[in-house]
Parts: structure tokens; C-alpha cells; sequence
């Protein structure tokens, strides 16, 4: 029975220190996320390029992307989520944080020529 609960224990050891997923609270409920690593905003745009090509590809018609286990998936709610995956994936952040930068540089080159 000790070795079991050994086992046990360093399994949720394991688990706890997984980073694939994040468990985080969220109201009543518990939140699961997972990330991505990216180099640079390059990177960003380099994924939802690809996935919109995927989308595209899948709604043309020519590809089939579904497991012929999964012949009842309809390509639209598989693009579905594709989409929502890219919308999560939009550095809106990061544009807003360029959007202010370039104000900021604006107004100062503003005040530098008067």
C-alpha cells in the first residue's frame, strides 16, 4: 500500500508541474488554458496564416481533413474552431500596445518641431 501512494504522489507531482495545461480559478468554475510558444509577433501571424490556409483548404472542397472514424465531422464546425483558435490567437495586445507607441512617438516628434 506505501508503494502505491508513493506512486500516486509523484504522479500528481508530475501532473502539478506539467505545463501543458493551466488550471487557474474562474468564478465557480476552474479555467483550463494551454500556450504557445512564439518568437515574435512574426511567429503570430506565421500560425494564423497557416490555420486560415487550413480553413481555406477544408472549405474548397477538394480536402478532407477528417478521420474516416470521424465521417459524420462536418468541415464547417472543424473550421469553426479553427477560426475561434485563430481569434484567440490575434495579438490584439500587442497591436494596441504599437498603436500607443506610435502615438506617443507621434506626439513627440510633434513637440520636437515646434
Amino acid at each position: 500500500m506505501k508503494k502505491k501512494t508513493k506512486k500516486i504522489k509523484a504522479i500528481k507531482k508530475l501532473v502539478k508541474n506539467f505545463s501543458g495545461m493551466q488550471k487557474e480559478p474562474y468564478g465557480n468554475r476552474t479555467r483550463k488554458t494551454i500556450s504557445i510558444e512564439v518568437s515574435s509577433n512574426e511567429d503570430i501571424t506565421s500560425y494564423i496564416s497557416e490555420l486560415l490556409k487550413v480553413c481555406y483548404y477544408c472549405l474548397d472542397g477538394n480536402g478532407m481533413f477528417a478521420s474516416p472514424a470521424y465521417r459524420s465531422t462536418i468541415a464547417e464546425h472543424s473550421v469553426t474552431k479553427v477560426i475561434n483558435l485563430i481569434l484567440e490567437l490575434l495579438p490584439h495586445d500587442q497591436m494596441h500596445c504599437m498603436d500607443r507607441i506610435a502615438e506617443l512617438l507621434e506626439t513627440a516628434d510633434n513637440k520636437d518641431e515646434k
